[in-house]
């Protein structure tokens, strides 16, 4: 009786392993999109949500940390339960190679633009992961934070102008964790808030553009419940049975405001409050795997936007070179200005830094990026993108 138990015990733990490692396949090939099945048009009967449910499900009951994302990304669970990018094995040499690119190019920009007078700020939003690889399983190296640390010594070596958030959120005592969603690499908008005036405050203490902090200070915005279930793009590659999900809280400001909101190339127009004119597109989703209220944030990344404060603001113009994270970041803080352009080259390699520095007459250029940014081939640094106007026609 006890060796049948055994050898049933056995069989039923030999069939969950065969299971898992055929169901990660097949997540895995649907991810790559190595099987012709339509994702974004729908799949009979929900197919592939199921698989990725049921992956995550296995993933879960057998204790395993990481899931199979595609290619580029794998999902990882830290100690907290949270989900995150998988961190690169990037070598010391490159790391320092990157960075010494990374330097070289903004050095490039500062010096451009100060023949005009126009400031270059960096931004540097924190990575999921927090400073010195909190949450990661033993032995895994934080290649974000040390690629982050590289840059900000460099960029401090070369006399660029850096606003770490990472060191403000360790200054000012915050809780890590609790600026992130569970399942999603983004921070949550009420983070977004706090990160502008932390940037406001820089560019008023150092440059000296206005900004009364008392108007955006957070007792001044209310948090309101976009929806009672959200899946982020890490839930969303790992399963709902793996992580589960979570609440979505938008952050509305209490008072009166009104902005013109501009994607020239997706002829959208958009005018009116805060949430009419930043927060597009949010409302019910047909499937939690199919949509992301993060992306409803400034038309989810397009390339060039043009956002006009027409309640006041100090009159300045803002050029921010952007990825993701600065969503929810730029809202409020163009409450304070009088324009900001953003700029996100990943999707339009075209797109010429100093041209619209020069034709939105920007008074001061601000990267706002992430490190996994930093490391991900992107146009953020690309030569097109920075290269300079021709005499005749420069700035």
């Amino acid at each position: 009786m006890r060796n049948r138990l055994h050898q049933t015990v056995a069989a039923v733990a030999l069939l969950s392993i065969l299971a898992l490692g055929a169901a990660d396949g097949v997540v895995r090939l649907l991810a790559e999109r190595r099987l012709e099945i339509p994702y974004r048009n729908g799949l009979p009967d929900g197919a592939r949500e199921a698989l990725v449910t049921f992956n995550g499900l296995l993933l879960r009951a057998t204790g395993r940390r990481m899931v199979s994302g595609t290619r580029h990304a794998d999902v990882l669970r830290l100690d907290n339960g949270q989900l995150a990018l998988c961190p690169l094995a990037r070598t010391g040499r490159l790391r320092r190679k990157a960075v010494r690119d990374i330097a070289r190019a903004l050095a490039g920009v500062r010096d451009e633009l100060a023949r005009s007078g126009t400031p270059l700020v960096f931004v540097l939003c924190p990575s999921k992961v927090p400073p010195g690889g909190v949450g990661l399983p033993a032995g895994m190296e934080d290649d974000d934070n040390l690629l982050a640390d590289l840059l900000v010594e460099r960029l401090g070596q070369n006399g660029i102008e850096c606003l770490d958030l990472r060191r403000r959120i360790a200054e000012e005592g915050l809780d890590h964790a609790s600026l992130f969603f569970r399942t999603d690499h983004h921070w949550t908008p009420a983070a977004g808030l706090w990160a502008a005036n932390e940037t406001a405050a820089f560019l008023r203490d150092r440059h000296g553009f206005p900004a009364d902090l008392s108007r955006t200070a957070p007792e001044r915005f209310e948090s309101r419940r976009i929806a009672d279930r959200f899946l982020g793009s890490f839930g969303r590659r790992a399963g709902l049975g793996y992580a589960g999900s979570e609440p979505f809280d938008a952050v509305l400001p209490r008072f009166p405001t009104d902005f013109a909101f501009d994607v020239p190339q997706r002829s959208l127009h958009a005018e009116g409050g805060f949430a009419e004119a930043f927060l597009r597109g949010i409302g019910p989703t047909n499937s939690l795997y199919q949509a992301s209220y993060y992306d409803s944030y400034l038309a989810s990344n397009p390339p060039f936007v043009r956002i006009e404060n027409r309640s006041g603001g100090n009159g300045r113009t803002l050029c921010v070179v952007k990825d993701s994270f600065a969503c929810v970041l730029l809202p409020p803080l163009a409450i304070h200005y009088g324009r900001i352009v953003l700029l996100d080259p990943r999707l339009d390699p075209g797109l010429s830094l100093f041209r619209i520095v020069r034709d939105e007459g920007a008074d001061a250029v601000l990267f706002v990026l992430n490190p996994n940014s930093l490391i991900r081939p992107n146009g953020f640094f690309g030569r097109r993108f920075l290269q300079p106007l021709p005499p005749d026609d420069a700035p």
